[in-house]
C-alpha cells in the first residue's frame, strides 16, 4: 500500500504540477549549471554556486533531449534504486521481519516522498547516505579490500550531494575499525576506504581547479550565505532574509549581496569573497553576543525535532492545493525520531557487529542535526534523519522485549525516547494555508510554461499574501505589462514607488519599467 501511495504521488505530481516541468529557486540555480555542462561538455564554464554533483545529475536527464522531465525521471530511478539498496541492506541485518519494519518506517515518512520529485539535492543526499548502509553492510558480510574502497567512494559521494555530510566520516571510519577481525586488517580496509573517498571527490575538485582556478568541492560561496541566514541578530532559527541582505531571488541574489555587502561584482573569485563576508559578520554576532546565538541554537533545535513541516519555497501545503492530499498513511516525524533513538540505543547494547552499526547511523544523525544547527533548520535539511532513524526501526521494536523485565537503563532510554516522540506533537509553527513564496513561485512556473493567466493569478496572490514584498509587486508589474495588462502593471508600480528603503539596483529597475509601460500605451 505504502509503494502504491507513493507511485500515485509520483505521477500525479509529474501529470499534474507545473513544478515538473519548471524550475525556481535553488532548482533554476541547478538547472542554469546543468545546461552549463551540456553547453560546453563536459566540464563546463561556471563556478557551482550549488553542489556540482547534482548539476552534473540533472545534466545527465537533461542531456537526450533537454527535457527537465526526463530530468526528473532519472532522479525518481535513483531514488527506487537506493530503496532497493535500502530493503536488502535492512534484510541483511535484520532479516526478513525486520527489513520490513525498517522499510515500512521509511516509506510512511512523506517528506522523503515529496522530496524526491523537487529539483534539489535532498534526494540524492539521502540515496548517498543510502549507499554508505549498503556498502557497510557488504562488508560486514563479505569483506573485502574492493568493498572498503566502495564504502570510501560512496562516502565520497555522500559529502558531494550534501557537504554538511562530511562530519560523518569519522563514525565511518571507526565502524570500519570495529568490524576489523585484526589491526592489519583494520588499517588495510581503512586506507582503502580513505582512497575510494579520495577518488569519488576527485573528479569535482580536478574540474573546479580546470574551471575556475580553485580545488574545491564544496559550493562556491563556501557556505557562507546559509551560516549568515542562520546566525545573525535577526535570525529565527528558520530561512529568513538575513535582515533583508537576501530577496530570495537566488538568480540575483550574487548581484544583491555584492552591492550590499560593497563587492566589486565583477571581481573573479566573486562567491568567495561574498562567503568571507558573511561568515565574518556571523562570527563576529556570535562572539559579541553570545547569549543570543545561544537562543537562537535552542530554537533551531526545537524546530527540527518537531513534526511539522518547516517548507519555504517548497510547500507541502501548496501542494496538497495542487493535487489533493494523497498520503492515507503517514507517520510523523516525532515517532520516527522516538522510536530511531531507541533502537540506536538497543544497537549499543548488542553485539560488536551491531555496536558498529549504531556508530555508523549516529555518525549519519550527527551530521545532520549539526548542519541544522551550524546553518539554519528547514525540511530539506532535516530530511536525511529519516534514514538511520528507520534503519533503526526494528532494532527498537527488539529492544521493547528487553522491557518486560527491565533494567535501569533500559528503563531510562525508553522513557526518555517516548518522550522525545511525544515532544514532537507540540506544534511549533501554525500554518494552515500555503505560503506567500509558493504562489510566487508557482507563479513563475506558470510563466515559464506560458499559462498567462494562472500566472497572473497567482502573482497577485503572492502580493495578497505579502504585500510589503517589492520583489513580488516588481515581477507582477513585469509580468502584467509583458502580456498586455497594463492597468495591473501600473498598480503594482504604484506600490513599488511608494514603499521607501528599496535596493539601489531594484529603483533602477522599477524606473526602467515604469519607462517601458509608458512607451508601451
Amino acid at each position: 500500500m505504502l509503494l502504491g501511495e507513493r507511485a500515485l504521488y509520483h505521477a500525479r505530481y509529474l501529470a499534474l504540477s507545473p513544478f515538473a516541468r519548471a524550475t525556481f529557486s535553488d532548482g533554476q540555480i541547478y538547472e542554469d549549471a546543468a545546461r552549463d555542462i551540456l553547453a560546453h561538455p563536459p566540464l563546463g564554464s561556471a563556478p557551482f554556486f550549488l553542489q556540482g554533483a547534482y548539476a552534473y545529475l540533472v545534466a545527465l536527464g537533461l542531456w537526450p533531449r533537454g527535457s527537465l522531465t526526463d530530468a526528473l525521471l532519472l532522479q525518481l530511478c535513483v531514488c527506487g534504486l537506493a530503496l532497493c539498496l535500502y530493503v536488502h541492506s535492512a534484510r541483511a541485518w535484520f532479516g526478513t521481519r525486520g527489513g520490513l519494519v525498517c522499510s515500512v518506517a521509511l516509506l510512511s515518512n512523506a517528506a522523503l516522498a515529496f522530496y524526491e520529485n523537487k529539483y534539489l539535492s535532498a534526494a540524492m543526499g539521502v540515496a548517498c547516505n543510502i549507499a554508505v548502509l549498503a556498502a557497510f553492510s557488504g562488508m560486514r558480510t563479505r569483506p573485502t579490500l574492493t568493498r572498503a574502497a566502495l564504502l570510501g567512494a560512496c562516502s565520497g559521494l555522500s559529502i558531494l550531494a550534501r557537504p554538511n555530510l562530511v562530519l560523518a566520516l569519522p563514525f565511518t571510519a571507526w565502524a570500519l575499525w570495529q568490524i576489523a577481525p585484526e589491526l592489519r586488517s583494520a588499517r588495510r580496509w581503512l586506507s582503502l576506504a580513505a582512497l575510494g573517498c579520495c577518488l569519488s571527490l576527485a573528479p569535482l575538485a580536478a574540474r573546479n581547479a580546470l574551471v575556475i582556478g580553485r580545488v574545491s568541492v564544496f559550493p562556491s560561496h563556501g557556505g557562507g550565505i546559509p551560516f549568515y541566514i542562520g546566525n545573525h541578530a535577526g535570525s529565527n532559527g528558520l530561512w529568513n532574509n538575513a535582515g533583508g541582505l537576501i530577496s530570495g531571488q537566488v538568480l540575483l541574489e550574487r548581484q544583491e549581496l555584492a552591492e550590499r555587502l560593497a563587492i566589486d561584482p565583477a571581481a573573479p573569485d566573486l562567491d568567495q569573497r561574498i562567503g568571507a563576508a558573511l561568515y565574518g559578520r556571523a562570527l563576529t554576532f556570535m562572539r559579541e553576543q553570545p547569549l543570543s546565538w545561544l537562543g537562537i541554537e535552542a530554537t533551531k533545535l526545537w524546530y527540527a525535532l518537531g513534526n511539522q513541516e518547516l517548507v519555504h519555497d517548497y510547500d507541502l501545503l501548496g501542494e496538497r492545493e495542487l493535487l489533493g492530499n494523497l498520503w492515507a498513511i503517514r507517520a510523523p516525524f516525532g515517532v520516527l525520531l522516538g522510536l530511531g533513538l531507541f533502537g540506536l540505543y538497543a544497537l549499543a547494547r548488542g553485539t560488536p557487529e551491531r555496536k558498529s552499526l549504531c556508530v555508523l547511523l549516529v555518525g549519519q544523525v550527527f551530521a545532520v542535526l549539526a548542519a541544522n544547527l551550524l546553518w539554519f533548520t528547514s525540511a530539506q535539511n532535516r530530511l536525511p534523519l529519516v534514514v538511520p532513524l528507520a534503519f533503526a526501526a526494528a532494532p527498537a521494536l527488539e529492544g521493547l522485549a528487553q522491557l518486560k523485565r527491565p533494567s535501569r537503563g533500559w528503563l531510562l532510554a525508553a522513557i526518555s525516547c517516548g518522550l522525545l516522540g511525544l515532544q514532537g506533537f507540540v506544534p511549533r509553527k501554525a500554518v494552515t494555508r500555503p505560503s506567500a513564496a509558493h504562489y510566487f513561485n508557482l507563479a513563475s512556473a506558470e510563466e515559464t510554461l506560458g499559462w498567462n493567466d494562472a500566472a497572473l493569478h497567482h502573482y497577485v496572490r503572492a502580493t495578497e499574501l505579502r504585500p510589503k514584498e517589492p520583489m513580488f509587486w516588481f515581477r507582477l508589474a513585469y509580468f502584467a505589462r509583458k502580456v498586455g495588462r497594463a492597468q495591473e502593471a501600473d498598480f503594482a508600480l504604484r506600490q513599488l514607488e511608494g514603499m521607501r528603503g528599496l535596493p539601489g539596483a531594484l529603483e533602477r529597475a522599477v524606473r526602467s519599467e515604469r519607462a517601458a509601460l509608458e512607451a508601451q500605451h
